[in-house]
C-alpha cells in the first residue's frame, strides 16, 4: 500500500469516527439544547460587548440605525452563521474535557468552558470582515434594515473612523477570548437550570435524568 493511499484511509476512518461520536453526542435532546442555549448566549450577549466595541467605542460604521436594532441584527445575523459551529465546537470541548482527566466538577466546568469560549473567539475572528462585507454602511443589508427600523439621525452623521481589518480581527479574538469564556460558563448555568427544571416537572414519570447530561453539561458526578 502506498504512503498516500493510507494517509487517505486513515482519514477517511477518522471522518467516520468523528461522524459516528456526532451522531452519538446529539442522539439525546439535552445535547440541541446545549448548542441552542450556548449558540444564544455567546450571540446576543457576546454580541452586545461586541456592538459596544466596535461600533460605539472604536467607531466602526455600520447601518444608521438605533443601537437597539444595530445590536439585534447583528446578533441575530451571528445567531445563524455561527449555530452550525457551536454544533462542533460542545461536543469537541465535551471530548477534549474527558480526554484531559476527571478533576473536581469546579475545574471540568472551568475547562469546559474555557474550551468553548477559546474556541468560538477563534472562530469569530473574521467577523468584523464578514460584517463589513454583509452589514456595512452602504450594503444592501444596511439600506433594508434602514428602510426597515428607520434611520437613526444621530448615527448617520455619527464620524466614522476606519481601522484596519487586521487590527479589528485581532481585538476581537482578543477580546472574545474572556468575553466568551465568561459567557460559556453563564451558558452552562442556564442549561443546568433548565435541565434541572425538566427533571423536576418529569420526576413522576422519569425519574432517570438523560444519560447525556453528563456530557452536555460537565458538572455530573
Amino acid at each position: 500500500m502506498s504512503t498516500s493511499r493510507f494517509f487517505k484511509e486513515l482519514a477517511v476512518l477518522r471522518a467516520r469516527t468523528a461522524g459516528r461520536a456526532l451522531r452519538g453526542f446529539y442522539a439525546e435532546p439535552v445535547s440541541w439544547l446545549a448548542v441552542v442555549v450556548t449558540t444564544t448566549v455567546l450571540a446576543y450577549a457576546g454580541g452586545a460587548v461586541m456592538f459596544w466595541f466596535h461600533a460605539l467605542y472604536r467607531g466602526e460604521a455600520g447601518p444608521a440605525i438605533s443601537p437597539w436594532y444595530h445590536w439585534l441584527l447583528d446578533s441575530s445575523l451571528g445567531f445563524f452563521a455561527l449555530m452550525p459551529a457551536v454544533f462542533l465546537i460542545v461536543p469537541a470541548a465535551v471530548w477534549i474535557m474527558q480526554r484531559s482527566g476527571q478533576g473536581s466538577r469546579l475545574a471540568r466546568t472551568g475547562r469546559y468552558a474555557a474550551l468553548v469560549g477559546a474556541i468560538f473567539a477563534a472562530v469569530t475572528g473574521p467577523g468584523p470582515l464578514l460584517h463589513d462585507l454583509a452589514a456595512g454602511r452602504g450594503t444592501w443589508l444596511a439600506r433594508s434594515a434602514q428602510t426597515l427600523f428607520g434611520v437613526d439621525q444621530s448615527v448617520l452623521h455619527r464620524q466614522e473612523v476606519v481601522h484596519s481589518l487586521m487590527s479589528e480581527s485581532l481585538w476581537q479574538v482578543a477580546l472574545g477570548i474572556p468575553v466568551y469564556i465568561a459567557l460559556a460558563c453563564l451558558g452552562v448555568v442556564t442549561i443546568r437550570v433548565i435541565v434541572a427544571a425538566m427533571g423536576r416537572r418529569d420526576r413522576p414519570m422519569a425519574p432517570r435524568p438523560p444519560a447525556v447530561v453528563a456530557q452536555a453539561v460537565p458538572d455530573q458526578p
